[in-house]
């Protein structure tokens, strides 16, 4: 399992580079702007910036693609033991999960430490802040599903590219309305309706939904890693 580790961990530090030269972009775009001390200001930086918890899932279930993909297919074409690539995959994956966890944090405590004009888009930032466990259950579920997704590829490429569409589109869609959401208050609305009750209890049925599909997604990559033909 070291092995595959280490062969996944090559392509993992070079993914992982992206994501945080892309933070630092975002940083360093956002002083150039004006953005920490004109609350006027508005533009790409800023919204980046706001979404930045998106973007990271997003990489990460590219990543989680490429990694069930090829990676899986040159590993064993080397001779890796199909257990141990399955193994070498969760551990890559909590890695994964992990340092953009810390990245997470550091980008949501960013702004109040460097004593930037806050903004309600920047609320998004504190999304998982209370429950520690969120934010890597949320990158691990989006792996697996990454994951799984190229596996679907592998084996019908017309059904896995609607999937992989659709996964990219509901994430688009849910960064979409969670910036909406902060901008215009309609959280605030939705939860004086007589629905109110369904917004409150969303976030304990979502963690039930996720953990649930992560347990399952594992146990069909295992399957499907077991009779993985190298193509």
């Amino acid at each position: 399992m070291v092995k595959s580790f280490r062969f996944l961990l090559n392509y993992s530090w070079v993914n992982l580079g992206a994501i945080f030269g892309f933070a630092a972009i975002v940083i360093v775009g956002c002083y150039v702007t004006g953005v920490p001390d004109n609350p006027s200001v508005g533009n790409l930086f800023e919204t980046y910036y706001a979404m930045f918890p998106t973007m990271i899932l997003l990489c990460l279930f590219l990543y989680a693609f490429a990694m069930c993909t090829n990676n899986l297919n040159m590993g064993l074409s080397m001779g890796a033991r199909r257990r141990d690539f399955f193994w070498a995959v969760q551990v890559n994956m909590a890695f994964y999960a992990v340092v953009c966890w810390g990245l997470q944090l550091f980008m949501s405590a960013f702004p109040a430490l460097a004593n930037w004009e806050i903004r309600d888009k920047w609320a998004l930032l504190d999304l998982f802040d209370g429950r520690v466990w969120a934010f890597p259950l949320v990158c691990m579920v989006l792996m697996v599903l990454g994951c799984l997704s190229g596996m679907v590829v592998v084996k019908n490429k017309v059904l896995g590219a609607i999937l992989v569409t659709l996964s990219v589109f509901v994430m688009i869609g849910v960064t979409v309305f969670m910036i909406l959401s902060a901008d215009t208050g309609i959280m605030d609305y939705l939860m004086e309706t007589e629905w109110g009750w369904l917004w409150t209890t969303l976030p304990r049925m979502m963690i039930a939904v996720l953990s649930a599909g992560a347990v399952g997604g594992e146990f069909l990559i295992w399957k499907v890693v077991q009779r993985y033909v190298v193509r």
